[in-house]
């Protein structure tokens, strides 16, 4: 039987990973901003973001081995005993590592989790970027069926700030936010020149339980250039 807890040597691993992995988003989204001519679509924007993180990557971290994956599906979790629901999902991007202080072997494959979602005002009625960034993004980390990042204790998500002030994009997120029951989303502890930090914690049904959540809005308003983030 596991034990009850994770080990000291593996939450400082975690940590450690997680670091990596939002010092590398941050960069890459500002090499992203940088960019004169960017996609609207968030399919295509998230292309675009997985080669500026290989460039990040190599810049802060080059003898690093382990690359982000764009696109992958969830992971299986030893703890289900049959295929999940969770395991046809797939967060936009992970970085996936081998914890070595973990005893059981099934349990060993660790993975960062990051969703990426548009937040501004769409020109389709049907298309709410704000409330979708919730309902299609937060929610998946929440959502028994999709479980993004089940076994951990936290993840990122990406938002792609392509219209209206910051001030209210935030505002509106954090109002569809609490009709979720979800906490509201708050500066986080550092801030990057050009990129918002937020965070949130909130309580699921998974084993790992509370979760925090990082957030990191690019303001892509005025691409090509490197600048800073409008007020909240």
């Amino acid at each position: 039987m596991r034990d009850s807890g994770p080990r000291l040597g593996t939450l400082r691993l975690w940590m450690r990973r997680e670091g990596m992995c939002l010092a590398i988003l941050e960069r890459a989204l500002r090499l992203l901003r940088m960019e004169k001519c960017l996609p609207e679509a968030e399919v295509e924007l998230n292309r675009c973001l997985y080669f500026c993180l290989l460039i990040a990557s190599n810049e802060l971290y080059p003898t690093d081995p382990v690359p982000p994956t764009a696109e992958c599906n969830n992971q299986p979790d030893p703890s289900d005993e049959l295929r999940a629901a969770r395991e046809q999902k797939r967060p936009d991007f992970q970085w996936s590592f081998r914890d070595q202080y973990e005893q059981d072997p099934k349990h060993s494959s660790k993975q960062f989790v990051v969703e990426c979602k548009r937040l501004g005002k769409s020109l389709r009625a049907d298309r709410v970027f704000n409330l979708k960034y919730v309902r299609d993004g937060i929610c998946r980390f929440q959502d028994p069926k999709w479980a993004y990042a089940q076994r951990f204790g936290s993840g990122a998500m990406v938002g792609y700030c392509q219209s209206m002030e910051p001030g209210q994009v935030l505002r509106e997120v954090n109002e569809e936010a609490r009709k979720h029951s979800l906490p509201n989303l708050v500066p986080g502890d550092s801030q990057v020149s050009g990129c918002d930090r937020l965070e949130h914690t909130f309580e699921r049904s998974f084993n790992v339980s509370p979760f925090r959540l990082i957030h990191l809005w690019i303001d892509l308003r005025q691409p090509g250039i490197e600048g800073t983030s409008g007020e909240r």
